[in-house]
C-alpha cells in the first residue's frame, strides 16, 4: 500500500474537518424530527448494507435459546463401537467428530464407511470443464484427505472404509439402477476402481452397495450406527440413509440408528464461517424430528475444527460453510423422520377435506 506524503495528509485533515463542520452545522440546523429522520435513515441503509450479518445473529441468538432446551444426547460407553456411514468425505467430521473423539476418549471403537470417494464435485477438481481422469485424481485426493481429517480427530487410517461408488449417483442406484450398472457421467466409470478401496471391481448399482454394507455391518457389529436423515436435501445424503436403514433392517439393528442432517436448508446452519462459541441448532428441514444436543468440550471442538480443515479441496471453495459446524454441540435424532402426529396432515401426503383425511 502507498504511503501518503505529507502534504496530501495534510489535505486529507482539511476536508475531513470541513465535512465534519458542515455535518455539526446542518445537524444544529435541523428541527428534532428532522433530526430522528436523518438517523432512521441512516440506520435503514446501514442495515440494507449489513442485512444478511443482522439477521444471521439475530437467528443464532433466538435458535440458542430452543438448543438449550433440547435433551442430552446419551455419551459413548467402554464398549461402544461407533459406525459412521458418510456419503462424501467431510461428511462425517461435519456430523460426529466430537462423537468420534468422545468415543476413542472413553474406550471404544470407531469405523467411518464412505460410500462415494466425492468424485463429482467439478469446481474442486480445479477446473469448470475438468477431465474424467481429473475427477477420478480428485477421489484420490479426498481419499487422503478424509484419512488426514480422521487422525486429526485420533483415529487410524484402517478405521475408514471407502465403498468407491459414484458421487451424484447413490440416489439413481436406489432407484432406477438397483440391478442396471450405472455410469458416472462425472468419470466415465461403471464399477469400483480407486486404489484403496473396500473392493475393487463392484458393480455401480444398488444391489451391490446394499450387499456389501450388509457385510459390512455383519462383520463390524458396531453397536451404534449414525447416518444421514431422508429429510437431506442433498440426494446422495437420502439415498444414504435409505441404504443405511435397509441393510440394518437385514441385519435386525434398527434399534442401533441415529440420524443427522447437514443440508438443512436454506443458509443452514447461520451464520456462516467459524463461530464455535455458538450452540448448532435444529435444521429447517428437520423440523418435527426428536433431535437430542451432545455438547463438546473446547478440545473436541478444536479437534473438529482441525480435521474440517483437512478437507482442503472442500475449504478452497465451501470453507465458510463447512466451519459453521463448529459449534458447541452436535445433533443427532432417533428417527430419520418426525412421526406422523409432530406433522400437519398436508406435509405428510394428507389432505383435510370436509373434516376427514383423505390420501
Amino acid at each position: 500500500m502507498r504511503r501518503l506524503a505529507p502534504w496530501q495528509w495534510l489535505l486529507l485533515l482539511l476536508a475531513l474537518y470541513l465535512f465534519l463542520a458542515e455535518a455539526l452545522r446542518l445537524w444544529l440546523g435541523l428541527l428534532w424530527a428532522e433530526r430522528v429522520g436523518l438517523v432512521l435513515a441512516a440506520l435503514g441503509v446501514w442495515a440494507f448494507v449489513n442485512g444478511r450479518f443482522i439477521f444471521a445473529y439475530y437467528h443464532a441468538l433466538a435458535t440458542s435459546l430452543r438448543v438449550r432446551r433440547l435433551p442430552v444426547a446419551p455419551g459413548p460407553g467402554p464398549g461402544e463401537h461407533l459406525l459412521v456411514l458418510a456419503p462424501h468425505p467431510d461428511d462425517e467430521v461435519l456430523a460426529a467428530a466430537g462423537l468420534m473423539r468422545r468415543t476413542l476418549e472413553a474406550g471404544g471403537r470407531v469405523s467411518v464407511v464412505y460410500l462415494t470417494s466425492g468424485d463429482a464435485f467439478d469446481l474442486a477438481a480445479g477446473s469448470p470443464l475438468p477431465s474424467k481422469e481429473a475427477m477420478r485424481r480428485l477421489a484420490l485426493r479426498r481419499m487422503v484427505e478424509a484419512w488426514r481429517g480422521l487422525e486429526a480427530v485420533g483415529l487410524p487410517r484402517d478405521s475408514a472404509y471407502f465403498l468407491g461408488f459414484p458421487d451424484q449417483g447413490l440416489f439413481a442406484l436406489f432407484t432406477t439402477h438397483y440391478y442396471l450398472p450405472y455410469e458416472s457421467p462425472y468419470t466415465g466409470l461403471k464399477a469400483v476402481a480407486y486404489r484403496g478401496s473396500y473392493r475393487l471391481g463392484l458393480p455401480y448399482t444398488g444391489k451391490a452397495l446394499e450387499a456389501i454394507l450388509v457385510e459390512l455391518l455383519s462383520s463390524l457389529k458396531p453397536t451404534r450406527i449414525l447416518l444421514p436423515s431422508p429429510l437431506d436435501a442433498h440426494r446422495d445424503h437420502q439415498a444414504t440413509g435409505y441404504f443405511g436403514m435397509q441393510a440394518a433392517a437385514s441385519l435386525g439393528m434398527e434399534d442401533r440408528l441415529e440420524y443427522y442432517l447437514i443440508h438443512g436448508g436454506y443458509q443452514y446452519p447461520l451464520p456462516k464461517g467459524l463461530h464455535p462459541r455458538l450452540p448448532l441448532y435444529p435444521p429447517p428441514r428437520g423440523r418435527g424430528l426428536p433431535w437430542r444436543r451432545f455438547p463438546l468440550t473446547e478440545e473436541e471442538v478444536r479437534l473438529k475444527e482441525k480435521a474440517i480443515r483437512a478437507h482442503k479441496s472442500q475449504m478452497r471453495l465451501l470453507g465458510r460453510f463447512l466451519l459453521a459446524f463448529v459449534r458447541q454441540n452436535e445433533l443427532y435424532s432417533p428417527l430419520p423422520i418426525p412421526a406422523r402426529e409432530a406433522l400437519a396432515p398436508e406435509e405428510e401426503g394428507w389432505a383435510v377435506l370436509e373434516g376427514r383425511e383423505v390420501l
